[in-house]
């Protein structure tokens, strides 16, 4: 199934009735959580969209789209990306094609786990402000985009 990324983060703020009814949503499965979790998840892992929502009346708050999934050979993100992103990108062309972010943090380690730089930026052109994370693995290869209302925003 492919997914219209760029439908979604427009959509945000939006019920995820409101994302079903306009078919950007065609999953059977409702988001689910668990009991007292203010957040409800859809994890589309085959499309590589993950879509966080506010328990309360269903409010899509964040998309994260997976781009590198070193578990799978071969893995490749399938959706069109917006914004002149692209599915393989490095920190250095991210830099030169969409700009010097606003903030970032360095590589570090967590729990024995290698985490590389996470740099955010403001997206332009959306109906609502939008704000951009970018994820790094260590090679400083994107592994991951996350767009959230910049009302939102917990840096």
């Amino acid at each position: 199934m492919t997914v219209n990324i760029e439908q979604l983060i427009n959509s945000l703020g939006k019920s995820y009735k409101e994302l079903v009814d306009a078919e950007l949503i065609t999953y059977k499965t409702p988001p689910s959580g668990f009991y007292g979790d203010n957040d409800l998840s859809l994890n589309m892992a085959r499309e590589g969209v993950y879509l966080s929502f506010r328990r309360e009346g269903r409010i899509l708050q964040e998309i994260t789209l997976t781009l590198l999934r070193p578990e799978i050979k071969g893995w490749h993100f399938p959706n069109d990306l917006p914004f002149g992103l692209k599915s393989y990108m490095s920190r250095r062309w991210v830099h030169e094609n969409i700009g010097e972010p606003l903030r970032s943090t360095p590589p570090r380690v967590i729990m024995r786990r290698s985490l590389g730089w996470a740099d955010l930026f403001d997206v332009k052109d959306c109906i609502i402000p939008i704000s951009m994370q970018i994820d790094f693995d260590v090679m400083e290869n994107a592994t991951s985009v996350t767009f959230m209302p910049t009302s939102d925003l917990r840096w």
